[in-house]
């Protein structure tokens, strides 16, 4: 059996804690919203509570996943049409 070298291990636990140091508010938000689902889903037999309490995370997540993915492959996408036309009659 091999040993790891110490500057190699030390190098992933720091890798590890920073990770862990910048993904602290999506872990806290995910452990969260986990908690909220398993008491709805565990503590009430409406089925209107346990659909919202399921769908509606799942649904920002949708919106929030759509929103990051969408990519801009010229600036003057993001630009409003009214200043698109001031910059084509000024060609």
């Amino acid at each position: 059996m091999t040993t790891v070298p110490v500057p190699v291990l030390l190098l992933a636990i720091a890798l590890a804690l920073v990770a862990v140091i910048l993904l602290w508010k999506v872990l806290v938000t995910a452990g969260l919203i986990g908690l909220a689902q398993w008491a709805v889903i565990t503590q009430t037999e409406n089925t209107t509570a346990v659909m919202v309490a399921v769908g509606v995370p799942a649904i920002v997540l949708t919106i929030l996943l759509r929103h990051a993915t969408r990519t801009h492959r010229d600036s003057s996408f993001s630009r409003s049409p009214l200043h698109l036309r001031r910059q084509e009659a000024t060609r």
